[in-house]
C-alpha cells in the first residue's frame, strides 16, 4: 500500500471561471475521484496554500521546499504529489530538487484548462502523476507531470500559453511517458544540483538582466548601484553581449557582485567560443561564471540559495561547471 500525499497550492487547477474570468476567489477543491480508485493506494489531500502562480515568490518556494524536506525526512509518505498553477511551477520545482536529499518521489503537477472549461486535463494530471509518485525510481530528482509526460525538474520549461502540451524540455525530451497500463521511462537525468544540507535561506539581491540590441548595461549598473550580490545576465548565442553590457558587468564584478552568464537561447551551452570584447570567452575571462546551458529563471533562484547558504565564488563555480 502506497501512502501518496497530494499537497494543494493553488493555479488553475482549481480555479472557476466567473464572469470576469478565471480567479481563485470562486475555487474548486482538488478532484481526487480520478486517484481514489488507483489500486494499493491511500490518498491523502492537503491545502498547503492557495494562489495563482504568478503570485509565487522565491520565498513561498523556498517554503514549500522546506516542507517537503520535512515530509521527506518524516518518511510519513512513500511520495508527494504537488499541484501547482503553472506559470512559476518550472521554478518552485527546481527549489525543491535542488533542496531535497532525493529519497522522497515528489511529483509536480498542474493544469492548463479549469474544471470550468471544455477538455479539462487536471485530473488527469493528477491521476498521472499519483501513478509516477508510485512507481517513481531512484535518483530522478523532483519530476513535473502533465499530458501524460514526465519531465526532470532541472530542463523542464512552459513553452505555451495555453497547450495542454505546454510542457517541454527543449533539447532533451521527457524522461518517460504515463500510459493505460503503466509508467515508462526511457531515461534518467545524468545529473542533480545539489544544495549543502541545512535550511533553506535565500539571498533576496538577486537579479535577472534579459539582453536585447543595445540594451542591458543600464539595468547591470543599476543593480550593482543598489547592492544586489548577484546578476544573472541572459546573453545572446554562445553568451556574448554588447561591450557597453561587458563594461557594465565588469563594474559589477569590480564591485563584488556575483554575474553568471546564460544564453536567450532555448538549447546549447553556453561557452567562450568568442575573444571580442563583450564575447564569451571575453566575460569568463573578465570573471563571469558559465550556467552550461541552464536557464536563467532556475540559475537565479540557484544563486539565491547558494549565496544565501554562505557559498563563495568558487564553490558556485564548481557547482556551475557540471552543466
Amino acid at each position: 500500500m502506497k501512502r501518496i500525499l497530494v499537497l494543494s497550492t493553488g493555479g488553475t487547477i482549481e480555479m472557476l471561471k466567473t464572469g470576469r474570468g478565471l480567479n481563485l476567489d470562486h475555487h474548486a477543491n482538488i478532484d481526487t475521484g480520478s486517484i481514489q480508485t488507483i489500486q494499493d493506494t491511500e490518498i491523502t489531500v492537503r491545502k498547503y496554500l492557495s494562489l495563482p502562480s504568478p503570485h509565487i515568490t522565491p520565498e513561498i518556494m523556498a517554503d514549500i521546499s522546506n516542507e517537503l524536506r520535512d515530509l521527506e525526512i518524516s518518511k510519513e509518505f512513500d511520495g508527494v504529489v504537488v499541484t501547482h498553477g503553472t506559470d512559476t511551477l518550472e521554478e518552485t520545482a527546481f527549489m525543491a530538487d535542488i533542496h531535497l536529499e532525493g529519497s522522497l518521489p515528489v511529483v509536480f503537477t498542474a493544469a492548463m484548462r479549469s474544471s470550468s472549461e471544455l477538455g479539462v486535463d487536471g485530473p488527469r494530471n493528477i491521476r498521472s502523476a499519483v501513478r509516477v509518485a508510485c512507481t517513481e525510481t531512484e535518483n530522478l530528482g523532483v519530476t513535473i507531470v502533465l499530458n501524460d509526460e514526465i519531465h526532470a525538474a532541472g530542463r523542464v520549461t512552459k513553452t505555451c500559453t495555453s497547450n495542454v502540451s505546454s510542457f517541454d524540455s527543449p533539447g532533451y525530451g521527457p524522461l518517460g511517458f504515463v500510459d493505460d497500463d503503466r509508467v515508462i521511462y526511457h531515461r534518467l537525468p545524468i545529473w542533480r544540483l545539489n544544495l549543502p544540507p541545512g535550511p533553506l535561506v535565500l539571498e533576496k539581491r538577486v537579479g535577472l538582466v534579459r539582453t536585447a540590441a543595445g540594451f542591458g548595461h543600464d539595468v547591470i549598473d543599476f543593480l550593482t548601484e543598489t547592492g544586489y550580490r548577484g546578476i544573472v545576465v541572459e546573453a545572446f548565442g554562445r553568451g556574448n553581449v554588447h561591450p557597453e553590457t561587458a563594461d557594465a558587468i565588469q563594474r559589477a564584478l569590480d564591485t563584488g557582485v556575483l554575474v553568471v552568464i546564460t544564453s536567450r537561447c532555448h538549447e546549447g551551452r553556453v561557452l567562450g567560443v568568442y575573444s571580442y570584447p563583450g564575447g564569451g570567452m571575453d566575460l569568463l575571462d573578465r570573471g563571469a561564471l558559465s550556467a552550461g546551458d541552464m536557464a536563467g529563471n532556475k540559475i537565479r533562484l540557484l544563486l539565491m540559495a547558494t549565496i544565501g547558504a554562505g557559498l563563495e565564488k568558487e564553490q558556485i563555480r564548481r557547482m556551475l561547471s557540471s552543466l
